[in-house]
């Protein structure tokens, strides 16, 4: 059930024991379902809407999100109705005419309540059981046409943007398909404040802040540890389409899971099944054969809508701008919700996800003196036997349980299994400066990947009186465990490569040539047990000040056994680490300067455990701690139409693993470092004016090393390939008039220059500053059909996404490309 039903609960039992209003209502004895608009009616308002032809009641639940209107019918009277699209500038009159538009329903309207008659009857009609949806946005961005939110959940319960003292970009649901972002890499590629990092190895790694975020995962709430140790467990577990919005969090992220980084988090939120029954499907085409059809479909499955259903299928081929490289993905997922009563909601789900792919890995190399080799971008490097074959089921659980008006339980748990097969090949090596050919190395790898993870999370939360003010409370627990099988083995292959001529037919090796010839390699075990209580108290000092304290207390296990190989010789090793009792303590304030804007601060500490690394004497290094802090001001405008933020954040981070310089093989750690990173954010999302959705975001990051394990690097930057200036805006524009049909939409992804300092000639490599330019143009047919036309790097810009070294990790970003996109709504 949804949190907006829950919260309305007592207005409705309000309702049904008030004698009058009961007088007035009662007639006919159908149940009735109520769309609630919680701003002030103003007479012969015009109203901005972009409502697609659509079953009527989920029209008429758009209507109130994006109105003021309160609109109170039977699910009987509207039952098979299908409503007319509105696009364009209306006033609530001419809005609901143009909705109920050969329906045969009529409407009486007092102010701003709206009451829906059937054809043959004037009778009113008897309030009974009632289902509410707020005209406020609520945290499910399906169907909002929005490019913001009411409300997040990746800290527990439901709250505001404004209410939350931290910084959080909402990836709605319109914006994903509205720029066609179909994996987790492609959202954080436009999410503001978030730089996005090539692995040689495949996938990608995510940068907030300055520092990366590392396994920071949620699905619906519940903390995984997916991709803590892989960057392709990361990049794979990612196609966007059983997702209703994606929600990052920027700053310490030790509340939601106890080892927390400092860069932030990730929630994914899944598509459950409507009140409601709706289909789409959708059909895409673009530039390199990039092919992607999808079915969408749910509703509810039983006359009395307590059984609800999603269902969702999506295949995608595609190729690359450069040579060789093939990906096919396949997604299915199914979900049900069932109203066990009125207070309690099962919620189950499952999805599959099928990936086979030649992946073209391990980026470009460089001219040795670390200039550019210009090669053409569509060059590829690797072997044509390249492959990578993953799969992975994931199982979704989760209740919710009313207690009482104030009070909810909801207990959820997520399990998955994930496995990867791979193998792959490609040059290491820089090219002598003016040479026209190459004889360099290549690296062969195999890996054998099986990954399972499960989490539960349980909290209790809700509202009482104290001092002449109410309060929030949220007491809860959470754990998960991670446990990877795996076996993989890197090796030099006899042939080599010609960087300015390459031959994509070496010979491929037999498996067993690897491990004889590893230069690293073997089998390797790691669990990942962590669990721990937590409580968040959200105290109301005063009428403008709330105080917002939390703790989680965690206690943490890591084991990894593995047997490393050199050239057929196996050593074994074992490491391990355990915590015990650690305090992650949270603290913030929030004042309210007036209805619109909120003054906050925050604070968190930081706790990431380092068991993988050694010290020279064999034990394990102590946690890197750190504390992280946040000073802001947020705008919510237009009843949460609009969002706005700015804030000020800090953050020191400390014990860091760095290598002894008394182990030459980088074998031993120490705890060692100091380092800082501070700037400034930022963000609007939301309908900025009439009939414009807006996502813009402008970060400001300096990194800098206050200690280090070796005194020449203190004063320098942390993280070079951060830039220090990051802009990330879209928009989306629906036309009016004789163009009421059409929408534009444009943005731009800018970034100042980054570099990276080789390892080995201790030189920077840079990448001048560059902003891409991507536009979109939107046409609806009719009430059912639409088609649009998205083109990215609109300009042609020649760049790399991702700098590397001399020898290898060199990527080009995308050239120009489009998608031609058909999508179908009934």
């Amino acid at each position: 059930m949804s949190a907006s039903r829950f919260m309305l609960r007592p207005l409705t039992r309000a309702l049904l024991m008030h004698g009058a209003t009961r007088t007035r209502l009662a007639t006919t004895g159908l149940g009735l379902a109520l769309t609630m608009a919680v701003t002030p009616y103003v007479q012969a308002q015009e109203w901005s809407l972009n409502i697609p032809a659509q079953p009527l009641g989920q029209a008429l639940q758009t209507l109130g999100q994006q109105t003021s209107l309160q609109v109170i019918y039977s699910p009987e009277t509207i039952q098979n109705l299908r409503s007319g699209a509105l696009n364009g500038r209306f006033d609530e009159d001419a809005a609901l005419n143009a909705l109920l538009k050969g329906t045969g329903i009529r409407h009486q309207r007092d102010g701003n309540t709206v009451t829906l008659l059937a054809p043959a009857s004037g009778d009113a009609l008897e309030l009974a059981p009632t289902s509410v949806t707020g005209q406020q946005l609520t945290a499910t961005t399906e169907g909002s046409n929005s490019y913001t939110t009411g409300g997040v959940t990746i800290g527990k319960g439901v709250h505001s943007l404004k209410e939350t003292p931290q910084s959080v970009t909402v990836m709605t649901r319109k914006m994903l398909d509205d720029q066609n972002l179909n994996t987790i890499e492609q959202v954080m590629e436009k999410t503001p404040g978030i730089t996005v990092y090539d692995s040689p190895m495949g996938g990608k790694y995510f940068y907030s802040r300055g520092f990366r975020m590392t396994g920071q995962y949620q699905y619906d709430g519940v903390p995984l540890d997916i991709g803590s140790s892989y960057v392709q467990a990361d990049s794979f577990n990612s196609d966007m389409a059983i997702y209703d919005r994606v929600e990052i969090l920027r700053g310490a992220a030790g509340m939601m899971k106890g080892a927390g980084g400092t860069a932030g988090g990730v929630n994914f939120v899944r598509k459950r099944g409507q009140d409601t029954a709706h289909t789409e499907l959708s059909l895409s085409a673009g530039t390199w054969d990039n092919y992607r059809a999808q079915v969408d479909t749910g509703g509810p499955l039983n006359d009395a809508g307590t059984i609800r259903g999603r269902a969702v299928v999506t295949q995608q081929t595609r190729q690359y701008f450069y040579d060789v490289a093939s990906r096919k993905d396949q997604i299915y997922y199914g979900a049900l919700d069932f109203d066990l009563s009125p207070d309690t909601t099962l919620g189950l789900g499952i999805a599959y996800e099928d990936l086979a792919a030649t992946p073209c890995w391990g980026g470009l190399p460089r001219y040795a003196d670390g200039s550019d080799l210009h090669l053409k971008r569509s060059t590829c490097l690797n072997t044509s036997w390249n492959t990578q074959r993953s799969k992975r089921a994931t199982y979704y659980a989760d209740l919710k349980q009313q207690l009482n008006d104030d009070w909810a339980l909801k207990v959820a748990g997520v399990y998955s299994r994930n496995t990867q097969d791979m193998e792959y090949a490609f040059p290491s090596g820089s090219v002598p400066v003016g040479a026209t050919s190459s004889s360099t190395l290549m690296l062969g790898s195999i890996y054998d990947y099986d990954q399972v993870d499960y989490g539960l999370d349980a909290y209790v939360d809700g509202k009482f009186d104290a001092f002449g003010q109410q309060h929030e409370l949220t007491v809860g627990a959470n754990a998960s465990r991670s446990r990877k099988d795996d076996f993989y083995a890197v090796a030099a292959l006899p042939q080599r490569q010609n960087v300015l001529d390459p031959d994509h037919h070496i010979p491929k090796p037999d498996d067993s040539y690897y491990l004889a010839n590893a230069s690293r390699g073997g089998p390797v075990d790691t669990s990942i047990l962590q669990y721990g209580v937590y409580s968040t108290a959200r105290l109301k000092l005063a009428d403008p000040l709330t105080f917002v304290l939390g703790s989680r207390v965690s206690w943490y296990k890591s084991q990894t056994d593995e047997v490393q190989y050199y050239k057929g010789e196996g050593t074994p090793n074992h490491s391990s680490s355990t915590e015990t009792g650690q305090v992650t303590p949270f603290a913030g304030l929030l004042y309210d300067i007036n209805d619109n804007l909120t003054a906050y601060t925050s604070y968190s500490d930081i706790f990431t455990p380092q068991g993988g690394y050694k010290t020279f004497d064999g034990s394990t290094l102590k946690p890197l701690i750190g504390q992280s802090y946040e000073l802001g001001i947020k705008g919510e405008w237009f009843n949460g139409r609009l969002n706005s933020s700015f804030n000020l954040f800090r953050t020191i981070q400390k014990d860091a693993a760095q290598d002894d310089p008394r182990c030459e093989d980088s074998s031993c750690s120490i705890n060692s470092g100091k380092v800082r990173a501070q700037g400034f954010e930022a963000e609007v999302s939301g309908e900025v004016i009439d009939r414009l959705q807006l996502l813009a975001g402008y970060t400001y990051t300096q990194t800098k090393i206050l200690e280090d394990a070796s005194p020449t690097q203190d004063g320098l930057s942390y993280n070079s390939y951060v830039p220090r200036h990051l802009l990330r805006v879209w928009g989306d524009y629906s036309l009016s008039g004789p163009l009421e049909r059409f929408t534009v939409g444009a943005g731009v992804n800018a970034q100042s220059d980054n570099y990276r300092t080789s390892p080995t000639s201790n030189k920077n490599i840079t990448q001048s500053g560059y902003a891409i330019w991507n536009g979109r143009i939107g046409y609806r047919i009719d009430d059912t059909w639409s088609v649009a036309l998205n083109g990215n790097n609109l300009f042609d810009k020649r760049y790399y996404t991702t700098i590397g070294t001399e020898g290898f990790g060199n990527f080009y970003g995308d050239p120009r490309n489009f998608v031609m996109s058909v999508k179908a709504d009934f």
